[in-house]
């Protein structure tokens, strides 16, 4: 069992908590911030690398998983028993990006939901195919929301944001929601980006929250200003893992968020973030004490490499180039959507031609591949 830190409000906010209230996100309404764990529901932003899922559950049993992380990093199951899970009754996967849906099938299979959402956009990656096979398999009833449409599960209730209609671009094409509970709101988006926050704000929906999962793991092309100013959320909380190759989250975001006063948790440093809540006042509690900070930040010379001795510093450094031919296991997982697991298969199959080669082998499909190569890092030669 881990030992869990009550996170205490910084500057302003924590003199306002010491004296019960918080500012409130949705309106004048004022938010009391508990320094004691409450009961009622809770939402769990899990410490899963660079992945994402959130558990969300109420103290009737009603249970929503809102993605399942990456796929080559199986940790979301045992967390899932950990909580207690026995049956989910929503299970949501925004788009079908791996990182998202990695391990859903595994999760289809052992928790049987008793009801699946997807964005409904076919994607060519097997592990797409391996959810899609699960979901059909299962007893499961399968929607595909669009904006505007409601649903209640126990205390819960959902309004969809978006998509009003897909894209056909993944991120931009994923499911977001605004979930309520009693006088509590948290907004979930996915990895959409900057013009489908636009098309939710123009939407006329509300989009006020006390807790909003930051988009696109704390990326600027996510969590513009405008959209924060209509959300106001007191929390924000991003999931991404520390030195990832994609700098999440993003130093504008940091500080978009830090000019609002808005209280930010990254999985990256506070581990598993966990905030509860009784309808009305909410409670922050983390694994690990740390302070967010850009992902770029973490990327380091070789030269400063050269003079580290530590352990950490070598896992931070970011490779100016990947040679799928030589590279180590270690700088593979460089590339978008590569673990321990996929970086020995690469390892195992070489040599390779051209990036496009990384179709061939099992757990890689087009949508991993055009990551790597939007990444720009990964060669041949």
């Amino acid at each position: 069992m881990k030992k869990w830190l009550v996170v205490i409000m910084l500057g302003a906010l924590a003199v306002l908590a010491s004296c019960g209230n918080i500012a409130g996100s949705s309106d004048s309404t004022q938010k009391e911030l508990s320094s004691d764990a409450l009961k009622g529901a809770s939402f769990t932003f899990f410490d899963i690398g660079q992945g994402d899922s959130t558990l969300i559950q109420a103290d009737d049993g009603t249970t929503i998983l809102i993605d399942t992380g990456r796929q080559d990093d199986f940790r979301i199951l045992d967390l899932l028993r950990e909580k207690g899970v026995k049956q989910i009754d929503l299970l949501l996967l925004t788009h079908p990006h791996a990182d998202h849906i990695g391990n859903a099938d595994k999760v289809i299979q052992n928790f049987k939901p008793k009801e699946i959402w997807m964005d409904g956009l076919e994607f060519n990656s097997s592990t797409y195919e391996k959810v899609i096979d699960a979901a059909l398999a299962s007893k499961a009833k399968y929607k595909e929301p669009r904006r505007g449409d409601k649903a209640q599960f126990g205390p819960f209730h959902l309004t969809v944001l978006s998509p009003d209609k897909l894209s056909n671009d993944a991120n931009n094409d994923s499911i977001a929601v605004r979930l309520t509970y009693k006088d509590i709101a948290a907004v979930f988006t996915g990895d959409a980006e900057k013009g489908r926050e636009k098309e939710m704000i123009d939407s006329g929906l509300a989009l006020d929250a006390d807790i909003l999962d930051l988009g696109h793991h704390g990326s600027s092309t996510s969590n513009q200003p405008a959209f924060l100013d209509k959300v106001k959320p007191q929390v924000a909380v991003y999931s991404a893992e520390k030195g990832n190759s994609y700098g999440h989250p993003h130093v504008e975001v940091l500080a978009w968020l830090k000019e609002r006063n808005i209280d930010t948790y990254g999985t990256d440093v506070n581990g598993t973030v966990e905030i509860t809540t009784d309808g009305t006042k909410l409670h922050v509690a983390t694994e690990k004490e740390g302070e967010p900070k850009s992902g770029s930040s973490y990327r380091m010379s070789r030269e400063t490499k050269q003079k580290s001795t530590t352990e950490e510093a070598k896992n931070e450094e970011m490779p100016t180039s990947i040679n799928l031919n030589t590279a180590s296991a270690q700088d593979l997982q460089f590339l978008p959507l590569i673990g321990p697991e996929l970086a020995e298969k690469i390892i195992a199959n070489r040599p390779y031609s051209s990036i496009d080669d990384l179709k061939r082998i099992d757990g890689i499909g087009k949508g991993i591949v055009r990551q790597i190569k939007e990444q720009g890092l990964a060669v041949t030669k």
